[in-house]
Order: C-alpha cells, then sequence, then structure tokens
C-alpha cells in the first residue's frame, strides 16, 4: 500500500499545477476541445480552494468533497481501472471491478486534495500541440502541456484522453516527465496483487482511504 501512495505522490503536484493553472475559455467551448477541458473544468477547483484555503485546512472532508465534485468527473476511472489492472481485469468480478475502481478514485482524491495546498501561487502552465487519432472508431487526444515550478526547468504534462458516447472528453493516462501513470501504477499494483490477491489489495486500499476520511 505505501508504494501505491508513494506513486501516486510522485505525480500529485504537477498534475494538480497542469490542471489548475491557466486561463479559462469558458466550458461551453472546452466540450469540443479536449485542452480546454482541462484548462477550463478544473479553474474552478483552484478559484474555490484559493477562496475557501483556511477553512478546508482543518476539514479536510470538505476539501475530499469539493475535489470529488469538481475534479473527479475529468477522469475516466473505470477505463483507468481496467488500464492498471490489466489482465487481472478479465479475472475479477463485476464486483471486484466496481470496488477497485472506487477505492483508486478515493485514493487519487485523497492524494490531489492534500496536495493542493503546495501550490505557491508562483508556478505556471503553458499548453502545447494537441494531437488526435482514432481507435476501434474511438476518438482519442494526446495534451501536450510544460509546468513551470520556481526557476526551475519546465516539467511536461502530457494528457491521454478519450472522447465517451456523450461527447465529453475524459482523461484515461497521465505522464509526468518520464513517468507514466498507468504504467507506474500497473506496476506497484500487480505486484501486491500477486503477493496477497486482488481483494486484499482493495481492502487496504479502503483502510487506508477511511482514515483520511475519518480526519
Amino acid at each position: 500500500m505505501n508504494k501505491i501512495i508513494t506513486v501516486f505522490s510522485s505525480f500529485s503536484l504537477a498534475i494538480l499545477l497542469a490542471i489548475c493553472v491557466g486561463n479559462s475559455a469558458g466550458y461551453a467551448a472546452a466540450n469540443d476541445d479536449p485542452a480546454l477541458v482541462i484548462d477550463s473544468t478544473v479553474k474552478s477547483l483552484f478559484d474555490e480552494f484559493t477562496a475557501s484555503r483556511d477553512r478546508l485546512e482543518s476539514n479536510k472532508g470538505e476539501l475530499f468533497v469539493l475535489v470529488n465534485d469538481i475534479a473527479s468527473p475529468l477522469f475516466d476511472f473505470n477505463y483507468i481501472s481496467k488500464l492498471v489492472l490489466a489482465k487481472s481485469w478479465k479475472k475479477a468480478s463485476e464486483q471486484q471491478k466496481t470496488d477497485f475502481a472506487l477505492e483508486f478514485k478515493r485514493l487519487l482524491i485523497v492524494t490531489y486534495a492534500t496536495a493542493l495546498f503546495q501550490y505557491t501561487g508562483e508556478e505556471t502552465m503553458s499548453f502545447g500541440e494537441t494531437g488526435f487519432r482514432e481507435k476501434k472508431g474511438v476518438q482519442l487526444a494526446k495534451v501536450n502541456t510544460e509546468v513551470f515550478i520556481n526557476e526551475g526547468s519546465p516539467i511536461p504534462v502530457v494528457y491521454d484522453m478519450i472522447k465517451k458516447e456523450d461527447g465529453d472528453w475524459k482523461i484515461f493516462n497521465l505522464t509526468v516527465g518520464d513517468l507514466n501513470m498507468v504504467l507506474n501504477y500497473r506496476n506497484v499494483i500487480q505486484s501486491s496483487i500477486q503477493s496477497d490477491g486482488l481483494d486484499a489489495l482493495i481492502l487496504s486500499m479502503k483502510e487506508n482511504n477511511q482514515k483520511h476520511y475519518r480526519q
């Protein structure tokens, strides 16, 4: 479990900065542009967090609700879970798939919500080119961004997104520098499954999440 948390932490700040910094172009336009989905939708998370930062620091429950309501809709957690579990997904029961996706989502919310407090206001972000392709009739996009933290070199953050049947763009993978979210989580989680089994992994994730949500 600690290895899984470490993987999340390595992504958290850069990802949050990339999706929270920038200028909103309006949600109506964002529906048709995956880059603007990132820029426009989650900017409201940054604005609301900044306005309520002191209160949220002592009220983690409210913070988690804020992140869940605004940021989590950007992610396709079921698809991410399928990619992360890989061969274990095919062997899992429908209940195991549902439970894993839920706890994976809750773990991401806890980690990213906590990382919000690392934001200083000095960080900036720029959007690069967005590439589009189609795979088996499904539209995919790769959104390239760079995050600038202090005076250091920019951190490339690449979003892989999928267009759902309702027309919404959802994130299904992230690459921060050389770290690929799906591949890194898959390696750690598969190792845990091989050692203790999927049910034990889900239970461990659930217990860890409950500790944070009770604070």
